[in-house]
């Protein structure tokens, strides 16, 4: 049972040692997205702008209900009108107030006037239906800003995702070459001490190996970056642990370039958001034409008035009817109109320009992943041409038949090889990816 006991207590505080040891889990590409999704701070900061926009919709329904104002108003005055109308008011006034002398020269009086107003709207000039109109329009924009902000959100998560691939892949090389390296200097000693060979060749071999080091270096530093921008657009501390599932790979983007350039048009939430501001504008010109119209409103208020604040003194209930219409304002609303024409003429134009953005933007993305595939074929030729040029450059070194520095120069060339389809390999993954967000796929 000791044992046991004991073997329970090495479990239990080793494990987590063990578990932390191991590194995080890997993280896939859908799970990144996923993350950032949710936690991405600008994306919150732009959920919270389609909020305010949800609110606008209460603020545009309420001009439609009454409006209730309380107020408690303090006057103390001898002025003679305001001394008589205050005491009629108060239900004070008395036959002796008639008195020629009082009213000419009263003594100061107190009023404390408690009011209750009501305000409803009947018409006015059409602007309550007008700003709900734009309120609704307002968030439809709002919503499909909110769609673009996500899709943008992915799209820079997979690049990100991605980039800490590319540095992997990086390090992949650069470590190929300095195992390549060394197995190279270690020959080149070899020969060396048997008076084959040089020492010039050896140093070479190290000045080489030196630089494949410093390959390395770079590529480390490169994937710690590549980590600390993923955790950022995760909306992680920046120096997260960071391990990735997905590797770079080849996969097929079916579609012609036209085809492509319709689904924009069609999907694109950015462009379908620019169309209800458009139309929003649209409504602003109908909206500033409202100040040509009469204004109807009923009021309804209720006063009591006493001479201290506590008191009871008199009360009174008043109803009317408020017709308004402003005949002439200096062409105030005239220029308001041209203003919101203009506005509206300028939004138009920029929704064309938006679209023909969108189509260069399918474009840019379907151009650089034809070209990021055509270098990638050329690459994995290269790669395997290279690999097989330096399997016989160093059996010919070993023989004596060639030299150093033509073992170094086919390495080098087998590493620019592998370094460029990797990073053909990448740019076709982002292309992929930036062409999902000109043509207005979700991820």
């Amino acid at each position: 049972m000791k044992t046991i006991a004991r073997l329970l207590f090495i479990v239990l505080i080793f494990a987590p040692a063990a578990a932390l040891a191991e590194g995080p889990a890997p993280l896939t590409l859908d799970e990144a997205v996923n993350t950032a999704l949710a936690h991405n701070r600008p994306l919150l900061s732009e959920g919270e702008k389609l909020k305010a926009s949800e609110a606008g919709i209460g603020e545009a329904r309420s001009a439609f209900l009454p409006k209730a104002d309380v107020s408690e108003t303090f006057v103390r005055s001898d002025n003679p009108v305001t001394v008589f109308g205050s005491k009629l008011n108060q239900r004070s006034f008395r036959a002796s107030d008639f008195a020629i002398d009082k009213l000419n020269g009263p003594s100061p009086i107190n009023d404390f006037n408690f009011r209750v107003q009501v305000i409803q709207p009947l018409f006015n000039g059409g602007k309550e239906i007008l700003g709900y109109r734009r309120a609704k329009l307002s968030l439809e924009s709002a919503k499909m800003k909110h769609e673009r902000a996500r899709m943008e959100t992915a799209y820079e998560t997979v690049q990100a995702y991605w980039g800490v691939a590319l540095a992997c892949e990086y390090i992949k090389t650069a470590k190929q070459a300095e195992k390549s390296t060394e197995r190279h200097l270690k020959l080149a000693q070899d020969l060396y001490g048997q008076g084959m060979l040089l020492r010039s060749e050896v140093l070479l071999a190290k000045v080489h190996l030196a630089d494949v080091e410093e390959m390395l270096i770079k590529a480390e530093n490169r994937e710690a970056l590549a980590k600390a921008a993923l955790n950022m657009i995760l909306g992680r501390p920046q120096d997260t642990p960071v391990a990735i599932a997905d590797r770079l790979a080849y996969s097929p983007f079916p579609g012609s370039l036209e085809s492509l350039q319709a689904e924009a048009l069609k999907d694109r939430p950015d462009l379908k958001g620019m169309k209800f501001d458009v139309k929003n504008m649209g409504e602003g010109v109908k909206l500033a034409q409202t100040d040509y119209l009469p204004n109807l409103n009923l009021i309804g208020q209720y006063d009591r008035d006493s001479e201290d604040a506590f008191g009871h003194g008199g009360d009174s209930y008043t109803i009317m009817g408020r017709l308004t219409w402003n005949v002439f304002d200096g062409f105030l609303t005239t220029n308001k109109v041209r203003e919101a024409r203009a506005d509206r003429n300028a939004a138009a134009y920029m929704y064309d320009q938006m679209k023909d953005g969108a189509l260069f933007e399918v474009r840019k993305a379907y151009n650089d992943l034809r070209e990021a595939k055509k270098r990638m074929d050329v690459e994995s030729a290269a790669v395997s041409e290279g690999r097989e040029s330096l399997r016989i450059i160093t059996k010919r070194f070993g023989a004596g038949m060639a030299k150093s520095l033509d073992v170094i120069d086919a390495d080098t060339a087998l590493t620019r090889a592998r370094t460029n389809y990797v990073s053909a390999l990448y740019d076709y993954n982002v292309a992929q990816a930036a062409l999902r967000l000109a043509t207005g796929k979700k991820y």
